[in-house]
């Protein structure tokens, strides 16, 4: 429950649950309307902390509302599952990409992991017992922009978007950036 408070507490209150039912592992994604602003709402897994890759983790993603909210779900859980499955966890900066795009509704195959920096800064770690968990947000990335990463250092990318003042990552038909 310590998760859901914390993540209720910085995120805002979960409007719905999506609960996918051909899942392997006990992981639900959550749902938080229009926050952290209008037109795009928030994804958080639930229950993927039970399950040790390097760190435990609960991720979080933002998207527009005119997207999917199953399809990213689905894709969130499926993402979930090849993490344990690979005993594969995501540190600031890092690229997965698939040979698959993440929905129907978009190209971008490549998932970039840094702060959850839509959210106060509290959000990244919560203390529990134990354990610490982690709340990385994850931003879809064209194959491109993963590529440009990857050469380039994730540093670059982050003062790229600061610099330039990016606003739109939450769109998943954005153009392509170049740095």
């Amino acid at each position: 429950m310590k998760i859901v408070e914390h993540i209720e507490n910085y995120i805002g209150e979960i409007s719905n649950a999506i609960n996918i039912t051909d899942k392997k592992y006990d992981v639900t994604i959550s749902l938080h309307e229009q926050t952290p602003f209008d037109g795009v709402r928030t994804y958080s897994t639930l229950g993927l902390n039970r399950y040790f890759i390097g760190y435990y983790y609960e991720f979080i993603l933002v998207s527009g509302n005119q997207f999917s909210k199953n399809e990213i779900a689905s894709f969130l859980v499926s993402l979930s599952e090849f993490l344990i499955d690979n005993n594969k966890g995501a540190k600031r900066g890092d690229i997965i990409s698939f040979d698959f795009t993440m929905t129907s509704e978009t190209k971008m195959n490549s998932l970039y992991f840094t702060l959850p920096f839509y959210f106060d800064e509290n959000l990244q770690q919560l203390d529990i017992e134990e354990r610490s968990v982690i709340f990385p947000l994850i931003i879809p990335v064209y194959y491109e922009e993963a590529q440009l990463i990857r050469a380039k250092g994730w540093n670059s990318f982050e003062t790229f978007l600061e610099e330039n003042e990016i606003d739109n990552l939450w769109d998943l038909n954005r153009d392509p950036y170049v740095w």
